[in-house]
């Protein structure tokens, strides 16, 4: 009930009064009326009459007296009255929210019905317009108050030091019944709301820290570290925990740091490369500055370069098993980039080279078979046969080559017979060779090769044909005769 609130049911409260009074005072009134006829009309003696008008004086006195009470306050009054109203102000704006914070009847049931009693008594004694009683009261009334919220306060301070002293020792029933009288003087507290959340969930921690135990007795840090992440987010402010989790954290970090290089060694010596990387990026991960890692990093750079030479040198000896000597130079220069002052290599990459150009060389005038009649051609393709004879026996294909240039270089040079027909009239030359001259029927011998027979007779158009006289036949004939008038 608010300070208006009560103000008003005490104005109530005197109205209520001050009606019942002046129905007294209307009842006396009239008594006294009753009585002047009595005694007008002769009816007591005189005796009667001065023990009634006697009584009537006292009545008509305690009348008056009654009916002060309800006559307007003197100054006095009116200054007790503000004074009441001033502490009750005070003890409802200050104190009683205090007290309100309190769990009164449990914790000090009797001085809180001693509380009750001073306000009722206080409030009654304003509504009667007793103004220096209800100040009185309401005096008594702060002062218990304020004693009570004192002690409250002290007795809250040392049940939640008791309290928080109880749950950092694990104490989970002493912290129990002390949070609980905590919470009983100070129902509002932030602080002991926040304790005790901490303190329900001491169960649950301490059933985690008896498992940590055994884990870290057993040698389990994997196991104790998983267990304390769950311990950290029940009480992350355990600062031993989060030391140990640390610890912990390290401890198994340098194990798994030195497993893995160890493992990334192993895979080395077994020639396992890609293990060895895997290996060696997982210690990477935990430690990416130490020295081990450098180390193992050269370790693995010089298997895979042994690795990578051996891979070369074997697709090289196949190819060139193959008779694949493009292939082989590839993979011999490729193995020489790793091993660059390695003589066997340098040397089979000169052959291949050697091999690859005699081939090219001896491929192109095989295509091309009648540059051959060129006799220094033919003399310098003699020279790269007899050079190319040395690889005879590593290129089987070189070799084919070698004969089939050979058997070109021989057909060249032999002379085919060519018959020539005319008509007794033209005059026949070979341009670059000689005259044939006027002739029916003539044989002349030609090597292979491209010529240019000229035919010409007077009157008539010359005639020129361009004639193949090909290498793998032994006989070739044609006709020419100018038969076209100028």
């Amino acid at each position: 009930m608010t300070l208006e609130q009560k103000l008003i049911k005490a104005k109530a409260k005197r109205h209520n009064q001050f009606i019942k009074v002046a129905i007294g005072l209307i009842t006396v009134s009239l008594l006294c009326v009753v009585v002047v006829l009595f005694i007008s009309f002769g009816h007591i003696n005189d005796d009667d009459a001065e023990l009634i008008s006697s009584s009537d004086s006292i009545e008509i006195e305690q009348s008056s007296v009654a009916v002060n009470p309800i006559q307007s306050p003197t100054v006095v009054d009116e200054q007790l009255r503000q004074t009441y109203i001033n502490a009750l102000s005070d003890y409802e704006n200050k104190l009683k929210p205090e007290l309100n914070k309190i769990d009164l009847t449990k914790w000090d049931q009797t001085r809180s019905q001693h509380i009750d009693t001073l306000e009722d008594e206080a409030l009654s004694k304003f509504s009667i317009a007793d103004y220096a009683g209800a100040v009185n009261s309401i005096e008594e009334l702060t002062q218990r108050a304020q004693t009570m919220i004192s002690d409250s306060q002290q007795e809250f301070e040392q049940a939640m030091s008791i309290a928080q002293s109880a749950y950092d020792a694990d104490q989970y029933d002493d912290a129990k019944f002390q949070i609980a009288n905590a919470l009983m003087l100070d129902k509002t507290s932030v602080e002991a709301e926040t304790l005790s959340t901490k303190i329900d969930k001491l169960p649950e921690i301490l059933a985690l820290l008896e498992k940590i135990n055994t884990a870290r007795v057993e040698n389990k840090p994997e196991k104790e570290l998983n267990l304390i992440k769950e311990l950290i987010k029940l009480a992350p402010d355990r600062e031993a925990v989060v030391e140990r989790k640390q610890v912990l954290i390290d401890t198994i970090n340098n194990k798994n740091f030195k497993s893995y290089i160890a493992q990334s060694y192993q895979a080395i010596n077994q020639g396992n490369a890609e293990k060895a990387k895997q290996e060696i990026i997982a210690a990477k991960r935990i430690f990416p500055n130490r020295p081990e890692i450098r180390d193992a990093v050269l370790a693995l750079q010089e298997l895979e370069k042994k690795q990578r030479l051996e891979t070369y040198r074997q697709k090289a000896q196949s190819a060139i098993a193959s008779d694949d000597w493009v292939t082989a130079k590839k993979q011999l220069e490729l193995a020489l980039r790793e091993q660059a002052d390695d003589k066997a290599i340098q040397k089979s990459l000169l052959k291949a080279t050697a091999i690859i150009a005699l081939d090219n060389e001896f491929e192109k005038q095989i295509k091309n078979p009648y540059r051959l009649s060129n006799m220094q051609l033919v003399s310098t393709m003699k020279d790269k046969i007899s050079q190319a004879s040395v690889f005879v026996d590593a290129s089987p294909s070189l070799n084919k080559k070698i004969n089939e240039l050979s058997h070109l270089i021989e057909s060249m040079n032999k002379k085919v017979s060519v018959e020539i027909t005319s008509d007794n009239q033209t005059n026949i030359l070979v341009r670059g060779v000689g005259i044939v001259g006027i002739t029916q029927l003539k044989t002349i011998q030609l090597t292979p090769g491209r010529y240019t027979f000229e035919g010409k007779r007077k009157g008539y158009k010359s005639k020129l044909i361009d004639v193949l006289i090909p290498y793998d036949q032994t006989s070739y004939s044609l006709s020419i005769y100018c038969d076209e008038p100028i």
